[in-house]
């Protein structure tokens, strides 16, 4: 009985901790892993600013998985802020993202738009046609059995 009690109390806390989850695009860690580790592999830097309104909508795409994206602060007062790596790349605008080969990019992005451009595979739900042929299709012979 105090067994089933805990879970009880253990499944109404969760309840209660996803209803007070913060709206606004925040995502939670897992969501965006694969593409903000793969972001950070190709070389890919996301320069911005601690006090820049479009830099934390950003950031909130991302979630928990910032922690796996290069970030680069460009104003001195910010923490780690590295003004100078920020001119030498010619970041003018926030935020600004730096593809290797390709430049630089500004203004929010969504992840998925993000790891098209830098050639990451972004997780998918649906099946690819490769997908779909190899799985197998159940057919009905004569006689009603299934093979």
């Amino acid at each position: 009985m105090k067994k089933t009690l805990a879970i009880l109390s253990l499944l109404l806390a969760m309840t209660v901790l996803a209803a007070c989850e913060p709206k606004g695009g925040t995502t939670t860690t897992g969501k965006n892993t694969e593409i903000a580790k793969c972001l950070t592999e190709k070389g890919v830097k996301f320069y911005g600013a601690y006090w820049c309104p479009h830099c934390q909508d950003q950031k909130k795409l991302f979630g928990d998985d910032m922690k796996y994206i290069t970030y680069i602060e460009c104003d001195p007062k910010g923490e780690n802020g590295k003004p100078e790596e920020c001119q030498k790349a010619g970041v003018e605008r926030y935020p600004s993202w730096f593809f290797p080969g390709q430049g630089l990019e500004t203004g929010v992005i969504k992840p998925e738009d993000l790891a098209k451009k830098a050639n990451c595979l972004a997780p998918s739900k649906t099946l690819t046609s490769t997908e779909e042929s190899t799985t197998p299709a159940v057919t009905t012979t004569q006689s009603g059995t299934q093979q």
